[in-house]
């Protein structure tokens, strides 16, 4: 711009006065023509290189008033009322390097493949201002030449994969989006913008922004978007780590990154983008929530998988509970039958041992000198046998000692000392009048019991001939 003035200036030394000239011009030259608040676009020398039209009213702009400029380099219509711009109104300005058609009221219909394509010198493009709610990458088919395109203070709404897809840009420096009223920004919304150096997003609607959008542009090295609607959550933690790497390096700039003010925030201590971090991306007690949120985006199958899992688990640990339940309860009742059982056997063996206890104390007989009385019982009668002591020998003693009462039945005899009844048939042991060899066999040979009594038996010839050996004296 500085050199278009320059050349402007220099212009207006060599005014030559034009009889065709406005009031309302400024310049009118060969080389330049200035003008203000015009309604039609001034005819002008072919020599014209430089041409503004500046607020005025002008509506349309077509072939018939550029058709014989075709050395103009410069051509200004700015602050006017445009709203029609036909195919081939610029198709003479074939050295055309800047055309500022800003704050207009030209749409996205009134703009078309071939407005542009006959200006392959174009360098600089300003549509700022105007009513575009979307851009067609056809419009920059053939500015292969462009390297300043301004769209700012337009009405666009979203920039995706589409939006300079079938633009031949690679040689743009400059895109100016800022004062729209952008929402989405798609990872792939300046792919063919390869050698783009400065981007302006600055006072649009932004609330996140993935930071692939920007990591393929290499050679950009200004980089604006101040005063969004930044949402700052976890989404946009990557968005600033990328910032913060963008700031750190010695050929970046991001213009006033402090002004990346959120608008929202799930942690009120984060004011800005770059503040994020892992860390404070959430309040603490949220993290939890955080969590749930990210596991129910889950497909509708994968949940139907786990759900069933859980249940096939919930069923097998019933069953494992209720068969240790069982099996516990079943031991239970073992242990108790197996003490009832042990109880009972204790107890018939007491039983049995109190009834045994008496056969196995030793019995004592208590004999006298002269006579002695042996009590015994059977079938409820008892009788006395008289033992004489005057005629027995020692020897004799012994059998006498085991002398036994018969009883009415004649054919049994009882022993009322020694616990269970001995029994058995006196005829049958040959058992005559004073004769007990029979019996006393019969009890030597029954066991244990027949030991004790001729032990006691042995016992008492001792004490007999202790008592005999005075009277030999």
């Amino acid at each position: 711009m500085r050199s278009v003035l320059l050349m402007l200036m220099l212009s207006i030394t060599y005014t030559q006065s034009l009889s065709s000239c406005p009031a309302s011009c400024v310049v009118c030259s060969e080389d330049a023509v200035i003008c203000y608040k015009l309604s039609n676009i001034l005819e002008a020398p072919e020599t014209t290189k430089a041409m503004m039209l500046t607020d005025g009213s002008i509506v349309s702009v077509d072939r018939h008033f550029l058709s014989d400029m075709s050395s103009m380099t410069v051509l200004s219509l700015s602050h006017n009322a445009i709203t029609t711009i036909t195919h081939d109104a610029f198709q003479n300005l074939t050295v055309l390097h800047t055309l500022l058609l800003d704050h207009n009221h030209l749409s996205s219909q009134a703009l078309g493949r071939d407005t542009f394509s006959w200006l392959p010198r174009l360098e600089i493009l300003k549509l700022g201002n105007n009513a575009l709610g979307e851009v067609n990458g056809s419009w920059f088919h053939a500015a292969g030449a462009l390297r300043t395109l301004q769209l700012e203070g337009n009405r666009l709404s979203r920039l995706d994969a589409t939006t300079f897809a079938s633009a031949d840009l690679q040689g743009l420096e400059t895109l100016d989006l800022s004062d729209n009223l952008i929402t989405y920004l798609g990872r792939d919304s300046f792919r063919g913008l390869l050698g783009l150096r400065s981007l302006d997003l600055s006072r649009n609607q932004l609330q996140s922004a993935p930071p692939e959008v920007f990591s393929y542009l290499s050679r950009m090295s200004s980089l604006n978007l101040e005063l969004n609607w930044w949402n700052c959550t976890c989404e946009l933690r990557k968005l600033a780590s990328f910032l913060t790497s963008y700031m750190e390096a010695p050929d970046k700039v991001l213009f006033n990154g402090r002004r990346m003010v959120c608008v929202s925030a799930d942690n009120p201590a984060v004011k800005t983008v770059l503040e994020l971090t892992e860390a404070n991306c959430v309040p603490t007690n949220q993290n939890i929530t955080v969590q749930v949120e990210a596991r129910n985006a889950i497909s509708s199958q994968r949940y139907t998988r786990d759900l069933a899992l859980a249940a096939a688990f919930c069923f097998a640990g019933g069953v494992g509970l209720t068969l240790a339940v069982v099996y516990i309860v079943y031991c239970k009742l073992g242990m108790n039958k197996s003490l009832k059982v042990w109880r009972d056997r204790t107890g018939a063996e007491e039983d049995e041992n109190g009834r045994t206890a008496p056969t196995q104390t030793v019995t004592q007989w208590d004999l006298s000198r002269e006579n002695e009385a042996l009590p015994m019982a059977q079938m409820g009668l008892e009788t006395k046998l008289i033992i004489p002591n005057s005629h027995l020998q020692p020897w004799d003693r012994e059998r006498a000692m085991f002398d036994l009462r018969i009883g009415k039945d004649g054919g049994h005899f009882t022993c009322p000392h020694c616990g269970p009844a001995v029994s058995g048939s006196a005829t049958e042991q040959g058992v005559g009048d004073g004769h007990l060899g029979a019996p006393l066999h019969m009890l030597r040979q029954g066991g244990g019991q027949p030991n004790k009594m001729e032990s006691l038996a042995m016992t008492d010839e001792s004490d007999e001939r202790k008592r005999h050996v005075p009277q030999q004296i």
